[in-house]
């Protein structure tokens, strides 16, 4: 009597302990994260039934839930950040979201088990406080065994340093190749001096306008301006990561236009050419205007684009106006005095930018 009560004891017992398996992640560096360039910041848990179980496993020959000790994202962000701690401030601060953690298994014959364990997760980190997607990473392991003991920590514990060593791999993959990973946004200028196109006169100091750059001979119909020149600005721009950086480059050109410039032969004057040519040179002073409106915008990597193309209509705009005002106060050239002022003023502002290139 004795020695059954014992053995209901010890049944009992054994029931009592397979009524869940707990799976401890025990904390470990692994070696392959020596030279890791991130920190984990946070890890959500976005499986359908969030918390601490992971799946069922066969016990004595039933099904049992698989749990871990804590809630999933819980566990782990403390396997995770023991891992990979944070060491620089300029460190990627990643974010991880569980799709997938699980193993289920089941029976398939006398002391023989099927099961397999799956990973599903996906990085992303948050710029100016808006989320970036990064990459994601899932992986998955089948396995048979005999109705014993199983190592499920150790598999577990595998794929999860995978998860980290692939997105470390990721990462110094497409360091300064993916805008993705730039962590600030760098302006560069570059003047475009140079056309492929004979009827077209980019601007430089060095090349002032002539005579023969206005093409049409005759006066606009109805105009009883002695000459006139079209000059505008335009902007080419395209961008590019570099190191921890995204580079956006914008070659700026100013121009005139050959065929839509005229001059009356009678009016040829190195006065009148004068005249014109400063209208060449506000021109080139409105983009230098452009220039600092952009070095002042709010940029951002997220949509840098829409904010230059506003500045950049904004500066048109002053353009025309500057335009307005320079033949409005010399009289369209005519107004000896107020033209000196004005070419003096304009000879400065363009000696100023010249000699800080």
């Amino acid at each position: 009597m004795l020695l059954a009560l014992i053995l209901t004891h010890i049944s009992v017992l054994v029931h009592a302990q397979q009524e869940k398996l707990v799976i401890h992640l025990t904390k470990s560096t692994p070696a392959l994260l020596k030279n890791y360039k991130f920190f984990v910041q946070e890890v959500e848990d976005k499986r359908l039934i969030p918390g601490s179980g992971i799946g069922k496993i066969i016990a004595l020959g039933k099904e049992v839930p698989a749990v871990l000790p804590g809630k999933a994202d819980r566990e782990l962000f403390a396997y995770w950040t023991f891992a990979a701690p944070k060491k620089e401030q300029t460190y990627l601060p990643l974010y991880v979201t569980i799709k997938e953690l699980s193993v289920n298994e089941k029976k398939v014959g006398p002391n023989k088990v099927t099961g397999d364990m799956k990973v599903s997760l996906s990085f992303r980190w948050y710029r100016n406080m808006q989320p970036v997607e990064l990459t994601s990473y899932q992986t998955s392991a089948s396995y048979t065994r005999p109705e014993k003991d199983f190592e499920y920590e150790k598999l577990m514990k595998q794929m999860l340093d995978q998860a980290l060593d692939s997105f470390q791999k990721w990462m110094t993959n497409n360091a300064g190749k993916n805008p993705a990973l730039a962590r600030s946004l760098q302006l560069v200028f570059k003047e475009i001096t140079a056309s492929p196109s004979e009827d077209t006169v980019f601007y430089s100091p060095k090349r002032p306008l002539i005579w023969d750059d206005f093409k049409v001979r005759t006066g606009k119909p109805g105009s009883r301006y002695a000459a006139a020149v079209f000059t505008s600005f335009g902007y080419e721009g395209r961008s590019y990561p570099k190191n921890d950086d995204l580079v956006v480059e914008i070659g700026l050109k100013t121009f005139m236009v050959k065929s839509m410039s005229w001059g009356r032969p009678e009016a040829r004057t190195a006065s009148t050419l004068r005249h014109e040519q400063i209208h060449f040179d506000i021109t080139r002073l409105v983009v230098e205007k452009f220039k600092e409106r952009l070095r002042k915008a709010d940029l951002t990597i997220e949509d840098f684009d829409s904010e230059i193309q506003y500045q950049f209509l904004e500066s048109f705009r002053e353009m025309n106006r500057e335009q307005e005002n320079y033949d409005g106060e010399t009289g369209h050239g005519l107004n000896g005095a107020a033209q000196a002022a004005w070419g003096q003023k304009v000879a400065a502002e363009i000696n100023a930018v010249y000699a800080v290139q």
